[in-house]
Parts: structure tokens; C-alpha cells; sequence
């Protein structure tokens, strides 16, 4: 049976941090650690990951335990119970995760200052010329689906 704690999780759960990269933008160093670590190898048990982890760094298996628990409890892993042990998986794959933070960030900024991110996000994707180009073949996709609909 998979204990998913019934939540559809929202990735940036404690805000965004800009300045971060990668899972830092929203998650701790060890929670980072941690989901990386499950997606380098998915069904693990807590022993599993802190071996994992030790390769990097010391730490304690009740620490390794509680940040399970707690990036279970979020909802950014899902678990399921085998024998006596716990096996951790992540909730989202790596795209899964940077597109589910992607929207959270930019819908939260459309939702709140549309003509301002719009404005902003056009003219940071113009400093290349390679994105304006992807973006412009986005749009028409998009155009073209929803006249087809």
C-alpha cells in the first residue's frame, strides 16, 4: 500500500528563493540532498539514503529519518510500507518538479502583476535570441491548439 498523505503538494511550499539554485530555490540543503538522492534511485529505504548521502557527508540516521518524514509530510515524497521499513520515492521526477515550480512562481507573479511580468519575462527572454525563438513557437502552438478545440 502507498501512503502518499493524500496531498496534492505545492513545490514552493516555504517561497522562492531567486538566488538559490536548482531545488535550494525551494527546498533546504538536506531536503535538496535528500530528493536528489531518491531521484538518482527511487524506492529506497531510510538506510538507503543515508548511505547515499554519507558519501558526501556525516550525518545521523535519525536525522536522515526525520527529513524523510518531514519532506513526506509536505508532500514531496510518497512512501510505502514494506515489511517494517518504510521505501521513499520521489512525488515528481526532476521535469516534473522544475515545471510544477516554474508555474507556482510565474502563475503567483501573473496572478498578482500580469502586464508587469509579462513585460519583464519578454524582455528577459530577449537577451536570447535562441528563447525569443522558442517562446514565439510556443505561442503559435498554443494558438494553433486553441482553435482547434
Amino acid at each position: 500500500m502507498i501512503d502518499d498523505a493524500s496531498v496534492s503538494p505545492r513545490i514552493a511550499l516555504r517561497g522562492f528563493k531567486p538566488g538559490a539554485r536548482g531545488l535550494a530555490q525551494v527546498l533546504g540543503e538536506l531536503e535538496a540532498a535528500v530528493i536528489e538522492a531518491l531521484w538518482h534511485q527511487r524506492d529506497q529505504t531510510v538506510t538507503d539514503v543515508e548511505a547515499r548521502l554519507r558519501e558526501h557527508r556525516s550525518i545521523a540516521h535519525t536525522t536522515v529519518l526525520t527529513t524523510l518524514d518531514r519532506l513526506f509530510r509536505k508532500g514531496y515524497v510518497i512512501r510505502e510500507r514494506r515489511g517494517k521499513a518504510f521505501v521513499y520515492a520521489a512525488r515528481h521526477s526532476p521535469k516534473e518538479f522544475d515545471r510544477a515550480m516554474a508555474h507556482e512562481v510565474l502563475g503567483g507573479l501573473l496572478a498578482t502583476l500580469s502586464e508587469p511580468a509579462i513585460a519583464t519575462f519578454v524582455e528577459l527572454v530577449a537577451d536570447d535570441p535562441a528563447g525569443l525563438d522558442r517562446l514565439e513557437a510556443l505561442i503559435r502552438a498554443k494558438r494553433a491548439k486553441a482553435s482547434q478545440a
